[in-house]
């Protein structure tokens, strides 16, 4: 039988009917309905056939990087991976990387790069790589980008967020957001809202104005949601003495209600602390509180999971606030691989290494040129210093949720050995290493100097 030809009609009724029965059932309404064809009805027939503890299995995890989905009627998990500028390495169901080739993709530069471009294009065809490759890797929603304001120097993640500037971050997060979805899976704008600090993450209050919110803070995300982006992060640290991630004033009030954002805000991994705040006030999806559990994890014992059921069986939430969830679910599940049509996809393509090595050549920044130094010239140079750490050492794997298996990188070293060719001698010193302490090694130092000093 063909399935696709199926009217909304019949899939309706199919499964209503199957809600009365206790057996599995066929996919009729997973390959029934595209994402062309769903309508606001079909998917409200799609809620009222399910019981209320399959609605609260949508609204949590079900393993490190899926939420739950409903097979009695079809329903997939949601399948999500980091990271920002690349498809993170395969975990399976747990937090154990895959051994494996199969997860190498392309190691797109980092956001605060594609930003240092100042090119929209390039953000648009920046997001179509990482989109298509997201695809390629099976999954429905890619954890990026980060909106974040660049605020410390301090902070740690701040080559993974785009700019210090509200309006060029808005700028190319929208050229992001929307080649991403235009390969059919989702986009997960974060971290919403003011997470501008890695130190004490969990716990830091964000104590900010109305007015810095308005004009700093809130506008790139604004910008996401006028982009259409499917589905928001929400942050770890509090605002204002309520946690972000569930924030009655920042979600339900200005993203969900001023700003009119129609997705599903998904919580950073273990941002739930709450079980009442994280039902009514926004929060789409709980993530990563299995990270407290590790190694043995009870997805049951999420604050939105067994808790939850108690919480609606008792009245003391209403059961049409889940509902809204597992609605907004559904429909990001009808735009992306999940329930709708997305195929093909393709890692370390040619033109997607093309676009990476472009975004590379136009994010290159000179701060300055003193007395006109560069470039340098091979007939006058014999002996070339490259001082650093950083210069010899390798990104990809790095970084946590910004890990990514990449199928080759060249260093800086490498890079300078291979312009300047064998005329030139290349002289490396690494100069310090990083430590807690901030303390400098001398001897690396004095090294350093005289690497410096013996170079023309």
């Amino acid at each position: 039988m063909h399935y696709r030809r199926l009217i909304p009609l019949f899939i309706t009724v199919t499964l209503l009917s199957q809600a009365c029965k206790n057996t599995p059932q066929p996919n009729a309404y997973g390959e029934g309905l595209t994402k062309t064809t769903a309508t606001v009805d079909d998917i409200d027939s799609l809620i009222a056939a399910m019981t209320l503890e399959e609605k609260m299995g949508m609204i949590h995890a079900s393993s490190s990087f899926t939420s739950g989905g409903v097979p009695r009627l079809g329903i997939p998990e949601l399948i999500m991976s980091d990271g920002p500028h690349g498809v993170r390495h395969e975990h399976g169901r747990d937090w154990v990387p895959d051994d494996t080739d199969e997860d190498m993709n392309t190691y797109l530069p980092t956001g605060i790069a594609l930003a240092s471009t100042w090119n929209r294009e390039l953000g648009y065809r920046y997001g179509t790589v990482l989109g298509n490759e997201a695809k390629a890797r099976g999954k429905h929603i890619i954890l990026g980008p980060g909106l974040n304001i660049i605020r410390s120097p301090l902070n740690g993640r701040n080559f993974e967020y785009l700019s210090e500037d509200p309006f060029l971050t808005a700028q190319m997060g929208t050229g992001y957001i929307q080649g991403v979805q235009a390969q059919g899976i989702a986009t997960c704008v974060k971290h919403y809202v003011a997470n501008n600090q890695e130190t004490d993450r969990f716990t830091i209050d964000a104590i900010v104005s109305e007015r810095a919110l308005r004009e700093i803070y809130l506008p790139a995300f604004k910008a996401g949601v006028e982009a259409d982006a499917w589905t928001f992060m929400g942050a770890y640290n509090l605002i204002n003495g309520q946690h972000a991630t569930h924030h009655e004033y920042l979600i339900n009030e200005v993203l969900k209600g001023e700003y009119g954002f129609g997705g599903a805000v998904i919580s950073d991994w273990g941002a739930v602390n709450d079980t009442k705040e994280a039902l009514i006030y926004g929060n789409d999806i709980e993530m990563g509180t299995d990270l407290s559990m590790l190694p043995n994890p009870n997805y049951d014992k999420f604050y939105t999971a067994n808790a939850g059921i108690k919480m609606v069986n008792s009245g003391e939430v209403d059961e049409t606030v889940i509902d809204d969830k597992v609605r907004r679910i559904l429909q990001v599940m009808f735009k992306t691989p999940a329930l709708g049509n997305a195929s093909g996809g393709a890692l370390n393509a040619p033109e997607h290494q093309e676009i990476a090595r472009k975004v590379a050549e136009e994010a290159v920044v000179l701060l300055k040129n003193e007395n006109n130094l560069l470039p340098l010239s091979r007939e006058e140079i014999k002996t070339l210093a490259v001082i650093g750490h950083n210069a010899n050492r390798k990104f990809a794997e790095r970084g946590g949720s910004s890990q990514v298996k990449a199928l080759y990188e060249i260093t800086v070293l490498e890079g300078i050995q291979k312009l300047v060719g064998d005329g030139v001698e290349v002289v490396f010193a690494e100069g310090y290493q990083p430590n807690e302490k901030n303390q400098a090694d001398g001897a690396l130092a004095s090294e350093a100097i005289a690497v410096a000093e013996n170079a023309d």
